[in-house]
């Protein structure tokens, strides 16, 4: 009889076991087609500005760290850059009041119209597809 009652005690217990997997950083990952021909002239473009941001960014502890993935084999419609951006906390990503992006922006690039102008040659050489916000998961 005691087995059964404790049996029937831990059985809620069982319930809440620990996950098999792990919940790690997010990501932020942007779908990129990059236009025919502009590929080299879109990562040199790259890696002024957006290379610059992400390098403060990992200064300042709110990114871990960021990858270019090339898709090797792409098919019509589907990106053929990604780029991805390992946040160390969805906060540090979603929680930045405007002011502190807009200082950023300012540190890096100066004026708005500067800003604009470089947004216009940037959409000559690719077009953004779509972004995504996902969650890194290991096993256990």
């Amino acid at each position: 009889m005691k087995k059964i009652i404790l049996l029937l005690l831990l059985t809620p217990m069982l319930a809440f076991a620990e996950a098999p997997f792990k919940q790690g950083t997010y990501w932020e990952v942007t779908s990129v087609e990059v236009h025919p021909g502009k590929f080299d002239a879109y990562i040199e473009n790259l890696n002024d500005l957006w290379r610059k941001q992400m390098d403060k960014l990992i200064k300042e502890k709110k990114v871990v760290g960021y990858k270019l993935l090339s898709n090797v084999h792409a098919r019509e419609g589907e990106p053929n850059l990604w780029l991805m951006v390992e946040w160390k906390s969805a906060g540090d990503m979603l929680d930045q009041p405007d002011e502190y992006w807009d200082k950023l922006m300012s540190d890096m690039v100066g004026s708005r119209e500067d800003s604009a102008k470089r947004n216009i040659e940037r959409g000559e050489l690719r077009d953004i597809m779509g972004s995504t916000l996902v969650r890194e998961v290991s096993f256990r």
